[in-house]
């Protein structure tokens, strides 16, 4: 296990009628004039109305500001931005999934700095300060709600890039209530679930020694959405089954399952670019590369995926021939998958024809993320790696 430092983990209100207490929460937080950050979409109207009210109540003035989409947009952010520096905003409330916390974060830190807020996702500069932000979650999935980091996607010039390692960007308070998910549609659902048990498998393949409490931690959440993703998909109302994926979510991102290791993450860099080109639900994006990405990858270090599929699925551990065991646990994980709905190829979202011109193009964009044109802290990967990975994929 490797030193670490547990900081700013934001404010948990877990719970039924959690986000009664927004108001009084973006007060304590230095609130006066707040932006309203969310979808649009016509499930949450009106608890954003709600919002409103409570944040009236509290003698709170507000703006609005809709209109955010699956893999947020830039100009959304820079819209936000200015909006806040006319309206004289000092906070912000994101009510939403993962694409508005994150659409949130970047008005946050662009609201009160200098230059352009793209300077955070390419790494031109780092955030010194932010507007308070606090978080009604509406979406289990990317945990947003408790990282610290923030990925979006650039029209101008077609790049998605996250800003990410900052303290500053996690939300001061998060509200959970599972009840806001019971609406979230069974094909979301099942993206967001996906999304979850991806971010166990990055941090599970490590190559930090001694890791035996973080592989524990990381296999009690693989098993926690194993049995509740199923059953939130099918009964969209069961309230415990959404309490087990929205409570995973966060703890999974926010450090507190793998602490003390290093995950290799090549899978969301790799699926960054499918959703920049295509558009497409990054849980459903990662369902695909995740058991492409194993196939890839698993021979250079057998034990660990043999190790996986015992953790993860209770697959008996074949002695004889561990690679049958590791094999088997990558079946299981494409067959859970399958079992929410998840495609399993690019072919089975994409219908139209994709060149190998392509997906070249995706890989070459790889190299940006790593030093040494590589990515994956475990399991190293070139452009050329990057490519073979989308061609298996297809």
């Amino acid at each position: 296990m490797t030193d670490f430092e547990l900081r700013n983990i934001p404010d948990l209100i877990f719970g039924r009628g959690g986000q009664l207490r927004c108001g009084q929460l973006m007060r304590e937080i230095g609130g006066t004039k707040v932006l309203i950050h969310h979808a649009g979409e016509p499930f949450v109207l009106p608890l954003i109305e709600t919002v409103k009210e409570l944040l009236r109540q509290e003698g709170l003035d507000f703006v609005e500001l809709d209109g955010v989409v699956p893999n947020p947009r830039l100009s959304k952010i820079r819209e936000g931005i200015r909006l806040c520096r006319e309206q004289g905003v000092d906070s912000v409330l994101a009510v939403g999934g993962g694409s508005v916390i994150d659409s949130a974060k970047g008005i946050a830190m662009g609201a009160v700095y200098n230059g352009d807020v793209w300077d955070f996702y390419c790494g031109r500069a780092v955030p010194q300060a932010i507007l308070p932000l606090g978080v009604i979650s509406t979406f289990a999935g990317t945990g947003s709600e408790f990282s610290r980091a923030s990925v979006v996607t650039n029209e101008e010039n077609g790049l998605k890039r996250s800003a990410d390692d900052f303290d500053l960007m996690r939300p001061r308070f998060a509200i959970l209530n599972p009840e806001l998910t019971l609406t979230v549609p069974p094909m979301q659902t099942a993206s967001g679930a996906s999304d979850i048990m991806s971010h166990l498998c990055e941090n599970y393949f490590t190559a930090t020694k001694d890791v035996y409490l973080n592989h524990k931690l990381l296999a009690a959440g693989m098993h926690t959405v194993i049995k509740n993703a199923p059953i939130a998909v099918k009964e969209p109302d069961n309230y415990a089954a959404r309490s087990a994926l929205m409570i995973v979510a966060p703890f999974v991102i926010s450090g507190l399952l793998r602490l003390g290791l290093a995950g290799d993450w090549a899978c969301h860099l790799i699926e960054h670019e499918m959703s920049t080109e295509w558009d497409i639900p990054h849980g459903a994006g990662l369902a695909v590369i995740t058991p492409v990405w194993m196939t890839y990858v698993y021979r250079q270090n057998v034990p660990l995926f043999a190790k996986f599929a015992v953790d993860a699925f209770g697959i008996e551990y074949d002695f004889e021939h561990p690679e049958r065991t590791a094999l088997e646990g990558i079946a299981a994980l494409r067959a859970f998958f399958s079992s929410l709905g998840m495609p399993a190829r690019i072919s089975d979202f994409h219908k139209g024809n994709i060149t190998d011109e392509t997906l070249r193009k995706m890989a070459g964009r790889i190299p940006y993320y790593g030093s040494k044109n590589t990515i994956g802290e475990t399991f190293l990967l070139t452009e050329e790696d990057v490519w073979q990975i989308y061609k298996a994929a297809m």
